[in-house]
């Protein structure tokens, strides 16, 4: 990304209903709203905005913008990247505000040495919006992984090959999934197991062998096992309370 060029930056107050009709820029466009709320339609594609959003709109596309309410927001105008695909994001941690921020001060008071450092600024502000975007791929990626285990956990499932998929070290692959599950990957394979033993337990005439067997577990005996740890009963003994009730 050494070609980075920045051609304009500024930073508007846009007032409630206010109307931005359709139109196109040569070079690339980054749109982030500050504040307020609105849609934008990019390249037939409708986005809704609110506070700390941004587009990223590619040369020549067409585009427009509708504010729902009063808004302020910072636009720039740059080149020197290709491939760079539309997108729509949400800035949580106000990692890209804070570089734009930057920017600006910097294109405005022009002091010593600032042409070299907006092209840093702008390099940084690009490699901090990949990585939004990686990490958005990445999810959706983990999110496939946590529905095939939800579906599937009857099967026998290694959790290591789950991270090989995902070409990621096993030690990552444990905390992604807790950070966006709440459990481990173990500790999820093993809750939809008892789950389901447990509704098995309940309505259907197996056996606790059969019902190890249908949810997965290794051996009845580590069925026993797990279900009296989790509910300190045995599974015998939940069977039979349900047969009475």
């Amino acid at each position: 990304m050494r070609n980075l060029q920045l051609i304009s930056a500024w930073k508007a107050t846009k007032t409630k209903n206010t109307y931005v009709n359709y139109h196109s820029h040569k070079y690339y466009e980054l749109v982030y709203y500050l504040s307020g709320n609105g849609k934008t339609e990019i390249d037939g594609k409708v986005f809704h905005f609110s506070d700390n959003s941004f587009a990223i709109i590619p040369g020549n596309t067409e585009h427009d913008e509708f504010h729902y309410s009063d808004s302020e927001v910072i636009c720039l105008i740059f080149s020197g990247i290709k491939d760079f695909q539309l997108g729509f994001f949400e800035d949580y941690s106000h990692t890209i505000s804070k570089i734009l921020n930057e920017l600006l001060y910097e294109a405005n008071k022009q002091t010593y040495g600032y042409k070299e450092m907006l092209v840093i600024k702008l390099n940084e502000l690009i490699l901090n919006i990949i990585r939004i975007e990686n990490t958005i791929i990445d999810t959706k990626n983990f999110e496939y992984i946590i529905n095939y285990i939800r579906e599937n956990f009857h099967e026998h499932i290694n959790l290591s090959d789950c991270a090989k998929q995902l070409n990621i070290s096993y030690d990552y692959f444990q905390h992604k999934f807790k950070a966006l599950t709440g459990y481990s990957p173990q500790h999820f394979l093993m809750e939809r197991r008892l789950l389901a033993s447990k509704k098995m337990l309940k309505k259907e005439a197996y056996n606790c062998t059969e019902i190890a067997c249908r949810c997965g577990f290794c051996t009845s005996s580590q069925f026993s096992a797990m279900f009296k740890k989790r509910y300190s009963i045995t599974p015998m003994q939940f069977k039979k309370q349900h047969q009475k009730a």
